[in-house]
């Protein structure tokens, strides 16, 4: 059975979907040994989380996020070539009518899909699409940092005094900073999967007729902080039917069957096609469905036995607060089987985290603002921001080396800079839209990355087993 909820204590996900559009197979797969990591850059400077205390005091009122509004999404597909569907749509929720004991996880997956599928410009793929649906947007708003949930988070994570390392390139393009997640290989892979992440998804969510060949769902962010306008990607594990959204108050609702695609489609308004163009390698098909961010909800599989003494939205709460995701599915599990399903409307309470990490987010503005001097004072205008295991809590601010690459193709930097101009002379305002702004989801006025934290009954379910968090 499961159950919607409009208020839950202890949730979180799984991580990764494929029902409807398995994930390549193996022969389609690049195959990668772990890569050493990549020589560091001369060092320029080095940060500790109480040094921006001062700094942060001016950023705390607007240390919040506003004037959320989606600008984007797509779709990866399982073709051997990069390829994306735009707007694409997320996997719909649909759960089985009773539940069935399934296998656990076993295969292969990435540590981060986005490089894994477009290696050379991990990020392009999310500007392309900004630049393709909503390019009146990319004009009226001045954008002044485009990241992934995944950089945003590493940061947010620092400052709350966690440990793990990170390496995140910046590049100024115009008066915009792009963050850029990097790995030891874009093709690195989480080792050890264990558990339910994949499988349960594959059971319980299904990709629609027109987006069946996809592996994942990426959207694009438009949100104001801490005096910034910032474009943020994150990936979606699926979306609420409305029939099946959790209202304001509990509700108990049952398994349906897949809704009628082509009454779905149309109540989305679809804008379905086979139109394909190239950018640089990247196919870009038009396909799918614009899916509003309030259904968009994200997903975890935890066993029986945590049920009462682990809360893990504590831990996620930052990702979720990144991607202003509304909605999280929380599924229990007794030797794979998922008796107890839960749909959580997370709203009221990623806000009232929100204003109890004010402090915390504070620094994370003034951190953003510092990071933009440093790079506008850099001769090249690109450094490199690193937390390393050797020099826990201190940040390292250094120097780009040859092998990091661009953050766009050279087409796509002159559409970029031709946007921003166009908008310098139209005369920005910070709030300006041409998109339809979602409705519900401005909690506090979420690399497509892939988190596999739920572990076998062996191990407990300890959520701690893997690296590849999502945040």
């Amino acid at each position: 059975m499961y159950t919607n909820h409009s208020r839950g204590s202890s949730y979180w996900r799984g991580g990764g979907r494929s029902r409807g559009g398995k994930y390549p197979p193996r022969h389609l797969r690049p195959v990668t040994t772990d890569a050493p990591g990549h020589p560091l850059g001369t060092l320029v400077k080095e940060l500790q989380s109480a040094d921006l205390a001062e700094k942060a005091a001016e950023h705390e009122q607007h240390a919040t996020i506003t004037d959320c509004q989606l600008v984007a999404s797509y779709n990866w597909t399982s073709s051997p070539s990069p390829t994306m569907l735009m707007p694409g749509m997320p996997p719909r929720w649909s759960p089985l009518k009773e539940p069935i004991k399934l296998p656990e996880d076993s295969g292969e997956y990435f540590r981060d899909r986005n490089a894994a599928r477009y290696p050379s410009h991990p990020m392009e793929p999310a500007v392309v699409a900004a630049l393709t649906e909503a390019p009146n947007q990319c004009r009226s708003a001045a954008i002044d940092l485009v990241a992934c949930s995944s950089t945003m988070g590493n940061l947010l994570r620092f400052l709350r005094g966690e440990q793990k390392p990170f390496r995140i390139l910046v590049e100024e393009i115009g008066d915009t900073m792009f963050f850029i997640r990097r790995e030891k290989s874009p093709t690195e892979k989480i080792p050890d999967v264990r558990g339910f992440g994949h499988t349960f998804p594959e059971h319980y969510t299904t990709w629609d007729e027109s987006v069946k060949t996809s592996t994942s769902h990426q959207r694009l962010l438009s949100y104001s902080f801490g005096g910034m306008r910032c474009f943020v990607r994150f990936e979606a594990d699926g979306y609420l039917p409305a029939a099946n959204a959790p209202s304001k108050k509990n509700a108990t609702a049952k398994a349906k069957d897949p809704a009628n695609l082509d009454d779905l489609l149309t109540s989305l308004g679809s804008t379905t096609g086979e139109t394909v163009t190239s950018t640089g390698g990247l196919n870009i098909k038009t396909a799918g469905a614009k899916v509003d961010q309030s259904q968009v909800f994200d997903l975890k599989t935890r066993s029986f036995r945590r049920k009462v003494n682990q809360d893990t939205l504590s831990d996620e709460m930052p990702r979720l607060w990144v991607s202003q995701i509304p909605n999280f599915v929380l599924a229990y599990h007794t030797n794979g089987v998922f008796d107890d399903i839960r749909v959580h409307n997370v709203r009221a309470e990623v806000s009232t985290w929100e204003k109890l990490q004010l402090p915390v987010l504070a620094r994370l503005a003034a951190l953003l603002h510092h990071i933009r001097e440093l790079v506008q004072d850099s001769p090249a205008h690109r450094l490199e921001i690193c937390h390393v295991a050797e020099r826990p809590g201190t940040l390292q601010v250094r120097q780009q080396l040859a092998d990091a690459g661009d953050a766009l193709l050279e087409e796509v930097k002159t559409q970029w800079l031709a946007a921003s101009e166009h908008g310098e002379k139209a005369g920005r305002s910070p709030g300006g839209s041409d998109t339809d702004s979602d409705s519900g989801i401005s909690f506090g006025a979420n690399d497509g990355e892939e988190d596999f934290t739920a572990c076998s009954d062996v191990c407990g379910y300890c959520g701690h087993c893997a690296l590849g968090d999502k945040a």
